[in-house]
């Protein structure tokens, strides 16, 4: 019988170069938005901002196919032990007006009604932390934009997503999130993605279960390009990644 979670944690992206990237630079957090509905009785009835991490899901290698079909055919896996110990967790899907959604939105209310009236370090800790949490949840379902592509009433919860975010303090030059007139303009987004540079999520190849590229062409390919990767990976360590390259129209076919 499958399993419904995989023990490994992947990452797909579009294009190969992306990957090239992760295996260069290791995993670097980019500024994602989202909008999540909570209460519509509130004052506070959504939250909506773009929050820096790196997305990744534990779908069981059998069902991932669809997810691919959304968010590319080049990815990465990572060892579940790595995540874990890097502090990675499963984030909190929200329906909207339930009981947990109306108490994030009192919350919310309460802490920047806090901060409002005074602004010291334990109202900064509260903000702090409220922010660290509220970064983890997502709704269940809702609209998806993918390029120049809107996926309708998808349902959010079938990703079975991890992630890492970064833990940022409330004064730092390092935004913990950007308001949606920020990162609608490129030139904003393109700077403020480049101060996360910094909080970089490291590995080492033993922490890599796969590889995944297109189909058998690019396979050739891919083991050259880790060859070039001397910096980071040593002659050995690139023999053994190269064995862990797998295709992703293997998993279409054979998963």
């Amino acid at each position: 019988m499958s399993n419904i979670s995989s023990n490994s944690l992947f990452h797909f992206t579009p294009k190969r170069e992306y990957l090239l990237n992760i295996l260069r630079q290791t995993f670097v957090p980019r500024y994602c938005f989202e909008e999540i509905q909570l209460s519509d009785q509130l004052k506070r009835e959504k939250f909506e901002s773009a929050i820096p991490m790196v997305c990744f899901c534990d779908i069981s290698l059998s069902q991932i196919s669809n997810h691919i079909k959304t968010y590319g055919e080049y990815g990465i896996g990572m060892t579940k032990e790595w995540g874990i110990r890097n502090k990675l967790n499963p984030i909190i899907y929200i329906n909207p007006n339930s009981n947990v959604s109306e108490s994030i939105s009192k919350l919310a209310e309460s802490v920047y009604q806090a901060l409002d009236k005074y602004c010291g370090e334990v109202t900064k800790g509260i903000s702090d932390e409220f922010m660290n949490l509220s970064n983890f949840l997502k709704p269940y379902k809702g609209n998806f934009k993918r390029g120049d592509k809107i996926y309708k009433n998808v349902r959010f919860y079938n990703e079975r997503e991890w992630r890492y975010v970064p833990k940022i303090e409330f004064d730092s030059d390092v935004g913990n999130y950007l308001d949606k007139s920020h990162y609608s303009k490129p030139e904003v987004l393109q700077e403020e993605n480049a101060k996360l540079l910094d909080y970089r999520l490291g590995f080492k190849p033993k922490d890599i279960k796969y590889i995944f590229v297109k189909d058998d062409n690019e396979i050739h390919q891919m083991m050259t390009e880790l060859r070039n990767i001397k910096q980071r990976f040593s002659p050995k360590e690139i023999d053994i990644l190269t064995s862990k390259i797998i295709t992703t129209k293997q998993i279409k076919e054979d998963f």
